[in-house]
């Protein structure tokens, strides 16, 4: 399903990072004048895009605001992170020989005993697989992932000129290439039936929405208990989001809306 030497188009770099912009108005409070100042200038194309595109208007002081369109972009955003946290990022680690999930001992192990076992080279990391088998747009879940990752760092210098320069996409495309496609799941059985890619997705997909359901109520248990999470990968940071119904999910070919506005 998937195919090698992806390329992420100029205008949904844009569109990616434009998201991120709108996250830096709406919801930090950064302010950005017409007339750009120093480093900030590199922004401009990005700027005159996301007017383009009525993300962005001008006030009476000719500075930049939000329009209920980037309003509704932001919050598109907001609800694909969530997902992503949710139902995807759990795919990040799984052996395929016993089908287990490095995440079902999530809440088990604190920082450092996670970071040694979610590293074992046992697990593989089948997200791209996950969204070329959703026909979600890969690059989707790596943008989502190097956000969750801080990868975007406004406090690096020159974040301006990177966000929109060829490395940073570079990169997102590069661990699409060299992640796992679908085709090479295919395997031969004791039966000498051959396995297909898709069937072993299928599998792979049916038993991660179990687990996050399984997950989330652990979590929720954790909340009532008011009690301390043993590592820092679910905390009060990602607290507030909102599940989508995990009914939907245990059907492995369900795919939501959301990744398919803008």
């Amino acid at each position: 399903m998937g195919y090698k030497h992806f390329t992420i188009s100029d205008n949904q770099r844009k569109e990616y990072a434009s998201g991120f912009l709108l996250d830096l108005i709406i919801k930090r409070g950064y302010q950005y004048s017409v007339v750009l100042m120093d480093a900030d200038k590199d922004l401009e194309q990005l700027f005159v895009y996301m007017m383009s595109k009525d993300y962005l208007t001008l006030d009476k002081k000719n500075n930049y605001v939000h329009t209920q369109k980037g309003l509704e972009k932001l919050e598109n955003l907001k609800k694909r992170y969530e997902e992503y946290l949710a139902h995807f990022d759990l795919f990040c680690a799984v052996d395929l020989e016993s089908g287990e999930f490095a995440f079902e001992k999530i809440f088990e192990l604190d920082d450092e005993e996670w970071e040694l076992y979610v590293n074992d080279e046992r697990f593989v990391d089948l997200r791209i697989a996950t969204a070329w088998f959703k026909k979600i747009n890969p690059s989707d879940f790596v943008f989502l992932s190097f956000l969750k990752e801080k990868q975007f760092d406004i406090n690096s210098s020159n974040w301006q000129f990177d966000i929109l320069s060829g490395l940073i996409w570079e990169k997102i495309e590069e661990i699409i290439d060299t992640s796992i496609q679908i085709e090479e799941l295919e395997y031969m059985d004791e039966d000498n039936e051959i396995i297909t890619g898709m069937r072993v997705m299928e599998d792979v997909v049916r038993q991660g929405a179990k687990l996050s359901e399984k997950l989330y109520h652990e979590e929720e248990h954790l909340k009532q208990e008011s009690s301390e999470y043993p590592n820092d990968y679910y905390d009060s940071n990602h607290g507030d989001y909102v599940v989508t119904t995990y009914e939907s999910y245990y059907d492995p070919f369900y795919i939501n809306p959301i990744w398919f506005i803008f």
